[in-house]
C-alpha cells in the first residue's frame, strides 16, 4: 500500500510539472551576440521530374554566419559560404561540382564561374526582433538557384505576442522568381536543454493563387538567441510543368 502511495504521489507530481510547463508563456525575441561566428551545415536533395525528364540534385554547403551591428530594432549579418558540394544527375549522366577542386571537369568550371563567388564575398541582411530578413545583399554574377527567396527564411518569423507549448502563428513568404508563395503554421510543440522546438506545416501557391505543394518539418531555435540552430524541412511541389520533391537538414 505504501509503495502504491509513493507511485501515485509520483505520477502527479509529473502531471503538475507538465501542467505548469505547459502553462508557461514563452516571448520569442532575435538576440544574436554581435561579433560571434555561428557555422552552420546545410544537405539539401532535389528531386525533379519534368515532361519525363528526371534530375536528382544532393547539395551539401558550409557556412558561418555572423552578427555585425545592431540597428536599431534589427541585427546585421554578414555570411560567408565555406564550401560547396554538388552531385548532379540528369538523363543518366552524372555531373558533380566541389568548390575544393573547382578544376576536375567542365561542369565544375562553369559552376565555379558563379558560385565560386559565394565563398570570395559575404552575402548581407538585417533580422529584425521578430526574425523577419530584409536588405538581402548578394554578390553580383550569382544565378539560380542562389536568388534572395533562399534568404528569406534564414531566421524563423517569430510570434508578436507571448505564446505556450501548444500555441501557433503564421508567416507568408513570396518569390519573385519562381512566382510562388509560401504560408506556413507554426506551432511551439517543445521546450528543453536544445531550446524551442517549432513544428512548421506550410502550402505553397503558384502565381495563380492555386495550391500547388506542401511544406512539413520543424526548426528548433537556440533558447538565448531565438536563431534558428536545427532545421528539418520537406516540400512537395506539384506543377503542370515539373513536379519538385525537396529535402533539406540545417544544423
Amino acid at each position: 500500500m505504501k509503495k502504491l502511495r509513493i507511485t501515485s504521489l509520483i505520477a502527479v507530481f509529473a502531471f503538475l510539472v507538465m501542467s505548469a510547463s505547459a502553462q508557461k508563456t514563452y516571448t520569442l525575441r532575435v538576440n544574436p551576440e554581435v561579433g560571434k561566428k555561428i557555422p552552420q551545415n546545410l544537405v539539401m536533395t532535389m528531386d525533379i521530374d519534368a515532361a519525363g525528364q528526371k534530375m536528382i540534385t544532393d547539395l551539401t554547403m558550409g557556412f558561418d554566419i555572423t552578427n555585425t551591428a545592431k540597428k536599431d530594432n534589427a541585427f546585421a549579418f554578414d555570411l560567408r559560404y565555406t564550401g560547396i558540394n554538388m552531385k548532379m544527375n540528369m538523363a543518366g549522366m552524372d555531373m558533380t561540382y566541389d568548390s575544393k577542386n573547382p578544376e576536375a571537369n567542365e561542369f565544375s568550371k562553369q559552376m565555379h564561374a558563379t558560385i565560386g563567388k559565394l565563398l570570395e564575398h559575404n552575402i548581407s541582411f538585417n533580422v529584425d526582433q521578430l526574425g523577419k530578413s530584409s536588405e538581402i545583399k548578394l554578390p553580383e554574377g550569382i544565378n539560380m538557384p542562389f536568388d534572395k527567396s533562399m534568404f528569406e527564411n534564414i531566421s524563423t518569423v517569430l510570434p508578436e505576442q507571448g505564446i505556450k507549448i501548444g500555441d501557433s502563428w503564421n508567416s507568408k513568404t513570396a518569390s519573385d522568381d519562381s512566382g510562388i508563395t509560401v504560408e506556413n503554421k507554426m506551432t511551439l510543440i517543445e521546450v528543453n536543454e536544445l531550446g524551442y522546438k517549432v513544428n512548421v506545416e506550410g502550402k505553397m501557391f503558384g502565381p495563380d493563387a492555386k495550391q500547388v505543394g506542401n511544406v512539413q518539418g520543424f526548426y528548433v531555435l537556440d533558447k538565448r538567441t531565438c536563431l534558428t540552430k536545427i532545421t528539418e524541412m520537406t516540400s512537395d511541389v506539384d506543377m503542370p510543368e515539373a513536379k519538385i520533391k525537396t529535402t533539406i537538414k540545417c544544423q
